[in-house]
């Protein structure tokens, strides 16, 4: 649940507000500078931004229906570390990569990460309490 909600916070507020008050200071500039840059550089970031939650939002759904549904074998917790992994190195290591270390941007990604290790190691758990000997 804490994806899904995640995602749809990013995707409505990548198309209301569009930035963070970090992002602005990262930057350099306000949105009215970015704007002269070109009028067209607010929607494209809006754009991206309610891509990224939405696409986060998909993950969180498909995450639950798995969760849900799917037998609980050791595919099922693999594969969850696998998205979890890619998920996570994607979304935080850019911030890295880019330079954008601001604490309070990354702490919601860090606080995510670590529900999501507690998460599939009691997937882990489980599986291992199940497993035929």
């Amino acid at each position: 649940m804490g994806v899904i909600l995640a995602g749809g916070t990013i995707a409505v507020f990548g198309m209301t507000t569009v930035f963070v008050p970090s992002d602005l200071r990262f930057i350099g500039l306000d949105t009215q500078a970015l704007a002269r840059i070109s009028p067209s550089l607010i929607p494209v970031i809006s754009h991206d931004r309610a891509g990224f939650g939405g696409g986060l939002c998909s993950i969180g759904c498909l995450l639950l229906f798995m969760a849900r549904c799917a037998e609980l074998n050791r595919s099922l917790v693999e594969i969850v570390a696998v998205m979890g992994v890619a998920g996570f190195a994607g979304a935080i290591g850019v911030h890295f990569a880019v330079g954008y270390l601001d604490f309070f941007h990354l702490l919601p990604a860090f606080a995510g990460l670590c529900i999501f290790i507690v998460a599939d190691g009691l997937l882990w758990m489980g599986w291992r309490e199940n497993a035929p000997d």
